[in-house]
């Protein structure tokens, strides 16, 4: 069985990940032992903690890479790049003489990476049964993050020097709202929701197969509203097996046992809706 290339790709950015956190700690650690934390260990803490987060920011654009759409391809490659970009600025900063000029570039492409690897996380969290509410605050945090992004490289690169207080006030604002907007998705996603138990009349739970010598042996028949047919429930309980398994393929530990789950109580709902 070969291995799902995103699942691949997020195992090893999480070894990377907890390498970069494991040298960082263990530079700290000798420096206290040895009782002199000189300017060296703190380039090399700081070159750790940077590889660490870029390579988080990076991950969340790695997940992009297969997807189908090529707008959502370039928003994964230009995170990457922008991620490999900051971590090389960061690096020639800390280990040069500190030109100013090294790093406004590095704040700026750090702040666009960011902007990126937010928008990327919106965009892999989105579920096919997402309400329109849903869908609209995820655009929303979207636009917010790259505005947020935009007004920063301008600070940083010195193309803004001075703002008076209300735009700061205006910026403020904005972040909060960007803050919002990040937690506000998957609460509403809980909210609305819709009940499992009515939608699905298949032993009073999702997924839950049908009983042997149950009264009824075929599909349910869909009910109709003026004439039209509204959705089986079937298809409700399919995109919630869906919905569950995009979740635990997007987490980057081993979730194989959980998603061999998910696959069976896909293989019970066509049994126990086949004729």
């Amino acid at each position: 069985m070969s291995l799902d290339p995103r699942m691949t790709v997020r195992r090893v950015l999480s070894w990377v990940l907890i390498v970069a956190l494991c040298v960082a700690a263990l530079t700290a650690i000798a420096a206290i032992a040895r009782g002199d934390f000189d300017e060296t260990d703190g380039r090399v803490i700081a070159a750790s903690l940077g590889f660490a987060v870029f390579s988080a920011t990076a991950a969340a654009g790695a997940s992009l890479r297969f997807r189908e759409s090529t707008r959502l391809r370039t928003l994964g490659s230009a995170t990457i790049g922008l991620s490999a970009f900051s971590f090389l600025l960061l690096v020639i900063g800390l280990w040069s003489d500190g030109d100013d000029g090294v790093w406004r570039w590095f704040g700026s492409a750090a702040l666009a990476a960011l902007a990126c690897s937010h928008m990327s996380l919106v965009v892999r969290a989105k579920r096919g049964t997402d309400s329109l509410t849903v869908r609209a605050v995820g655009t929303v945090s979207m636009v917010l993050a790259g505005v947020d992004s935009l007004v920063g490289v301008l600070a940083v690169s010195g193309a803004v020097e001075e703002v008076d207080e209300s735009f700061g006030q205006v910026m403020a604002a904005l972040v909060v709202l960007l803050l919002l907007t990040t937690a506000l998705p998957p609460i509403l996603r809980r909210v609305q929701r819709p009940a499992e138990t009515p939608a699905l009349e298949l032993g009073g739970r999702v997924g839950a197969p049908a009983r042997a010598g149950a009264a009824s042996t075929g599909p349910p028949a869909a009910h109709s509203s003026g004439g039209r047919s509204a959705p089986l429930p079937l298809a409700v309980a399919v995109l919630g097996v869906a919905d569950r398994i995009e979740a635990l393929n997007a987490d980057p530990g081993d979730r194989s046992s959980e998603i061999h789950r998910e696959c069976e109580r896909l293989r019970e709902l066509a049994h126990s809706y086949s004729p």
